[in-house]
């Protein structure tokens, strides 16, 4: 298997060619249900599963209550995949409905104004992957010419962190109290 340009090995032993402290060590377990939602918009929600701020990358919970007004219009600086497992929400810009159990991709680029008018509400489990720390550029109105809201960095995520957040920061270490913790990478050592 090639890795990021480097040859590895995943049979028995692990042989490995490249610097193994380059990788995370350590897998977690997050469970979801037991982290408090932290409010970012008027009836919209995130809850920080993990952030890895080596790679930008995010992975989430969102969640917009019934009645909700819609989550501020942005562009897409980061490709964002995410799955519905709650209600259904759709696009002021289109016409198709994400119903519970589908699949999301968003590319880098777009722009959308989220909305959800599911009398349960709406729930999704995704993953932000960014080129930088910003995720996402805000807008005033959905108009990708209109004023500039703000931008939902990583950053921000580590500011709604709980203590259960799986963190690995840019210097390596890795931090908060997931559910389940493992190093399997113990008696491995880099060939």
């Amino acid at each position: 298997m090639v890795l990021d340009g480097r040859n590895i090995s995943l049979t028995k032993g692990m042989a490995m060619q490249s610097e193994f402290a380059q990788l995370d060590r350590i897998t977690a377990d997050i469970q979801a249900n037991d982290l408090e939602w932290v409010e970012v918009a008027e009836g919209s929600y995130f809850k920080a599963l993990t952030v890895h701020v080596p790679t930008n990358t995010v992975a989430y919970a969102f969640r917009m209550d019934p009645g909700a007004p819609d989550f501020p219009s942005h562009f897409h600086i980061c490709r964002a995949m995410s799955f519905t497992t709650k209600g259904w929400f759709g696009y002021r810009e289109g016409t198709n409905r994400v119903d519970n159990g589908m699949f999301s991709y968003e590319a880098p680029g777009s722009f959308h104004t989220p909305f959800s008018d599911c009398p349960e509400g709406f729930e999704a489990r995704g993953i932000f992957e960014s080129d930088s720390e910003v995720l996402l550029q805000n807008h005033v109105k959905p108009n990708p010419n209109s004023e500039i809201l703000g931008l939902f960095t990583v950053q921000d995520f580590l500011d709604i962190a709980s203590p259960e957040t799986h963190i690995v920061h840019a210097d390596g270490r890795v931090t908060g109290d997931p559910h389940f913790k493992y190093d399997f990478s113990e008696g491995i050592e880099p060939s």
